[in-house]
């Protein structure tokens, strides 16, 4: 149809009659009109957006940049003129939920030296005493308890 549709406007543009143009095409002359008269719908429907295609590169590039920065603060750092709400929608948008960071950090060495020496202290431990320690950490220092590690 978009095919037809620039023909007839190429035909027409270079003074052929709808005559000429529907023995060539073979449309009706509703179908002529109509060509000439169509324009594309606008692309976008209800509220006009407030940020540009720019603030919305310069907000992702900035969460990406600084993981562990809020939505408040990459507002008042690029001075949006925009809620905290709109920066949120414009990071999820990009794919970038929830200001949470990337990554954890990772252990030091003396973290894992002290865990290890906690470990060795207390590998005679009955089973039943292990089950009372809460580890809040999920590192990937095998725990003594765990039969696995033997």
């Amino acid at each position: 149809m978009h095919l037809k549709r620039t023909l007839i406007k190429k035909l027409i543009g270079e003074g052929k009659t709808y005559k000429e143009v529907q023995k060539i095409i073979g449309c009706s002359a509703k179908m002529i009109s109509n060509a000439l008269k169509w324009r594309a719908k606008p692309e976008r429907r209800g509220r006009k957006r407030k940020t540009t295609i720019k603030m919305d590169r310069r907000i992702t590039r900035m969460a990406k940049a600084q993981p562990m920065i809020s939505s408040r603060m990459i507002k008042d750092s690029l001075e949006l003129p925009v809620s905290t709400v709109t920066v949120r929608r414009r990071l999820c948008e990009a794919n970038l939920f929830s200001r949470i960071p990337r990554k954890v950090p990772l252990l030091k060495k003396r973290h894992v030296q002290k865990r290890l020496q906690f470990a060795k202290e207390h590998i005679n431990w009955p089973k039943e005493k292990w089950r009372n320690i809460l580890w809040t950490d999920e590192s990937k220092i095998p725990h003594p308890a765990d039969p696995s590690c033997r």
